[in-house]
């Protein structure tokens, strides 16, 4: 019973397998994928109460509402901007920064609560502070903050420049019973997001004003009990500023070129080599002169990778490509030059051969110029009774003239054109065949153990 099931099990799943691996799926379905970087408010903290791992409800998640993927979120609870440059140092998160479509950063509120003074100022609100003794803590603070903020945004730029930067300004994090000390952040911030919005407008970033949006309302988007770090709500009002930020965004026309690997007559698949001075998001054709709208059902487009394809007839053929910021275009190239026959010269072919003799179709030199007959006369000058023998007949004819075996042959000949088929073939009827050879072994194994069974009767 157990190899019955297996079998039944084994068909179904080679019946979807086969079914959906023949599915192309078109650029609907390729989603913008986003790097985050930060501190706590990007790993999610305390949302889950359990700050072992990163919560899905942090805001980058939360980000044009499902319509990006967040290929990695490099944050951590407690982070400077110095630990944060340390972290994207790495190689392995130097390759997802080089990938992303989008990047957002949000640091430096722990560079100020993990200071020292600002940590004496928090455990004793109501002690006197001295305005140009605080004054210099804040502006030490703020410059080493401003420092490897454009060391950070540097080195992504260095490594993308394509990608959409969201940097995150500060917002007043005191509230609930750390609420003595909000006049405090409000002495100092709106200096430092200034700064922030400098060092970002430099490298052309995008502005999230989490300082604005916050500003009033950090009971409701704060935890309470004296945390510092965005509740649910907060999450989602930070997700919104970077969503509405990239609805903005009017993307730039893109320019593409279709290159084919060669214009002369061929009997091969012509590659056609896509170019674009953009990072494409998605990019697919489809065999005719077809229009954006063309290519918006999910099943019609062919995926290009590695910028290139292959055509094997001729046609025109057009090229979708969908950059990282939005921008769509179709481009189309005709191909003329595939030919069924093959263009070389082949010596078996008769008509390939060049005439030994021009004007004598037999191909045999005349042994005697101006004679038209097909034997030599023996007596030159002699017009008596006896006739020539009719050329090519030789039926009375004692010595026939001999056959001429160096004209090639002129039959019916079979010429293998040397044509090779391009790859397409799929690996369905191999799991096809992989699942009878299963199919037919459970059957033996059920067989045998029917048989073991009557045995036991």
């Amino acid at each position: 019973m157990r190899v019955k099931r297996f079998s039944v099990l084994f068909i179904l799943m080679l019946a979807l397998h086969s079914l959906f691996s023949s599915f192309v799926f078109a650029e609907n379905n390729v989603k913008p994928n986003i790097v985050s970087l930060g501190d706590s408010i990007t790993y999610g903290w305390n949302l889950e109460g359990d700050n072992s791992h990163q919560s899905l409800k942090a805001f980058p998640y939360l980000i044009g509402n499902g319509k990006f993927d967040v290929a990695k979120n490099i944050s951590g609870g407690g982070w400077t901007s110095g630990q944060l440059l340390t972290e994207i140092s790495k190689p392995e998160n130097l390759e997802a920064i080089k990938n992303a479509d989008v990047i957002t950063l949000d640091i430096g509120s722990n560079d100020f609560l993990q200071d020292p003074n600002i940590q004496t100022l928090r455990n004793n609100p109501t002690t006197p502070k001295d305005p140009v003794v605080f004054k210099g803590i804040i502006q030490g603070i703020s410059n080493q903050l401003f420092t490897n903020l454009t060391t950070i945004i540097a080195t992504i730029k260095a490594q993308n420049p394509d990608a959409y930067l969201i940097v995150y300004n500060i917002y007043n994090p005191f509230t609930d019973s750390l609420a003595s000390l909000y006049p405090i952040g409000e002495l100092f911030l709106p200096s430092v997001n200034l700064g922030i919005q400098n060092v970002a407008a430099q490298s052309g970033s995008l502005i999230a004003d989490a300082y604005t949006a916050f500003k009033g309302n950090q009971t409701e988007y704060i935890f309470h009990g004296g945390d510092v770090h965005p509740n649910e709500t907060g999450q989602q009002v930070l997700a919104e500023l970077s969503t509405s930020l990239l609805a903005a965004q009017v993307p730039e026309a893109i320019t593409v070129s279709l290159t084919p690997s060669t214009t002369e007559q061929t009997t091969e698949p012509v590659t056609i080599t896509v170019s674009s001075v953009t990072k494409a998001l998605a990019m697919q054709w489809i065999e005719g002169e077809k229009t954006i709208e063309d290519f918006a059902s999910v099943d019609v487009g062919t995926d290009i990778t590695d910028n290139k394809f292959e055509v094997t007839e001729n046609g025109t053929y057009t090229v979708y490509v969908r950059d990282n910021k939005g921008a769509k275009t179709v481009t189309s190239i005709k191909i003329e030059n595939i030919s069924t026959e093959d263009p070389t010269p082949n010596p078996d072919d008769p008509g390939n051969t060049p005439d030994p003799n021009p004007g004598d179709p037999g191909n045999t030199p005349d042994p005697t110029p101006g004679d038209t007959g097909n034997n030599p006369d023996p007596t030159p000058g002699d017009t008596g009774s006896t006739p020539d023998p009719a050329p090519g007949d030789n039926g009375n004819d004692s010595n026939p003239a001999p056959v001429d075996t160096s004209s090639p042959a002129t039959g019916d000949t079979a010429a293998e054109s040397g044509n090779t088929l391009p790859d397409t073939a799929s690996p369905m009827y191999n799991y096809l065949v992989s699942g009878l050879g299963l199919i037919f072994a459970g059957l033996i194994v059920l067989k045998i153990q029917n048989a073991r069974r009557r045995e036991n009767i």
